[in-house]
């Protein structure tokens, strides 16, 4: 596979991206379920109790091309790692799954010829599997990147997800490479959590947080090795279904969606500036001021909506201390994000999180 095929892929995948109103919410396909439900019986939990929490019929382990919210399905996940005490959940999910528990969208990379074929397949209809996502290819020196994005600006909880689609993806690499091959890296967005020893364990490889994408990164003659299970008919059988059911063809999402996700991924790394969000997306900064004013939004409003989305996510879920917390979210000091959440709620970050807890263990008595 040449430098040209991937590069040429990627332009591809970024000028299909569309910038539409969104009418239904983010989708994935619920052949997820099944392989989740394994784990979570595996971890001594109840599927069905985690299942109404989160919204999720379970009649849907009998439909695996049945879409569903993939808000719905995050949301199991968060519920599974508190019932199951396990704050590395998505992990340990990703790490096990067998890629066939994936689906149409596992089959189509277990079925293809070669490592990099299966790859670039799977990166292709990774869109039809999982709307308002993205997972591209990029080769440099000799190297392959291979990135996951959510571009679902309202999707706030990410970690448990970022970690399982890699650990999907290393799955599907194992099968043509062997157990014991690992990456030369794996970065991930999200900042380094308290277990991240275990990252290192799960991927056998150098693990970085808080980087400016989700990626595995690897030599590129390990593209060359042939899939164990390759099978031409099966693979054209997939693909086929995947036109048929185009999962994703009515999914849209507006500009101020695209925004908020690229403030999501990029606060913790630096501070969101429209100047380097407009470059990312292609577009100059007035087109892009412009395109949000006809939506309705402000960048300077979007950066203040994302921050009182992750302050509550953190303090509810996190033990990271108001000063912590105020750095993650790009306050210069920590009277300055106090005196902005007091604005927001009308009580202090400490007091609102004592509230909230005492909510949540309530709820999980």
């Amino acid at each position: 596979m040449t430098c040209l095929s991937f590069h040429k892929r990627r332009s591809e995948m970024h000028r299909s991206i569309p910038v539409h109103d969104a009418a239904t919410p983010t989708t994935v396909m619920g052949a997820v379920v099944s392989g989740f439900a394994s784990f979570v019986r595996s971890q001594g939990a109840e599927t069905e109790d985690i299942f109404e929490r989160s919204g999720i019929h379970p009649d849907v382990l009998g439909d695996p091309n049945q879409p569903i919210p993939l808000p719905a399905f995050l949301k199991a996940i968060d519920t599974a790692a508190q019932l199951t005490h396990s704050d590395n959940f998505g992990l340990w999910l990703g790490n096990q799954y067998q890629p066939e528990f994936l689906g149409l969208w596992g089959y189509i990379g277990l079925s293809s010829a070669t490592l990099g074929e299966a790859l670039m397949n799977m990166s292709r209809y990774f869109p039809e599997f999982q709307s308002r996502s993205t997972l591209k290819l990029s080769y440099l020196r000799g190297t392959v990147r291979l990135e996951y994005g959510l571009l679902d600006g309202n999707i706030i909880s990410r970690r448990h997800d970022a970690e399982m689609t890699l650990g999907n993806v290393f799955n599907v690499m194992r099968r043509a490479l062997g157990e014991r091959w690992s990456p030369l890296e794996v970065h991930f967005n999200h900042g380094r959590p308290d277990c991240w020893q275990d990252h290192h364990k799960a991927f056998r490889a150098d693990v970085r947080f808080g980087q400016e994408t989700n990626a595995l990164i690897f030599n590129a003659s390990d593209l060359a090795r042939p899939m164990p299970g390759a099978d031409p008919q099966l693979l054209l059988i997939a693909k086929q279904s995947f036109s048929a059911l185009r999962l994703s063809s009515s999914v849209r999402f507006t500009i101020a969606e695209r925004v908020r996700s690229d403030i999501i991924e990029t606060i913790h790394t630096d501070i969101p500036r429209i100047e380097h969000v407009a470059e990312r997306l292609g577009l100059p900064v007035w087109t892009l001021t412009r395109q949000l004013k006809d939506e309705g939004h402000t960048f300077t409003g979007l950066f203040e909506s994302v921050r009182r989305q992750l302050a509550c996510h953190y303090l509810e879920r996190s033990n990271m201390t108001i000063s912590r917390l105020s750095e993650l979210l790009r306050y210069t000091e920590t009277s300055s994000f106090t005196h902005a959440f007091n604005r927001w709620f009308d009580e202090s970050p400490k007091r609102w999180r004592e509230r909230h807890r005492t909510t949540a263990a309530a709820h999980f008595e």
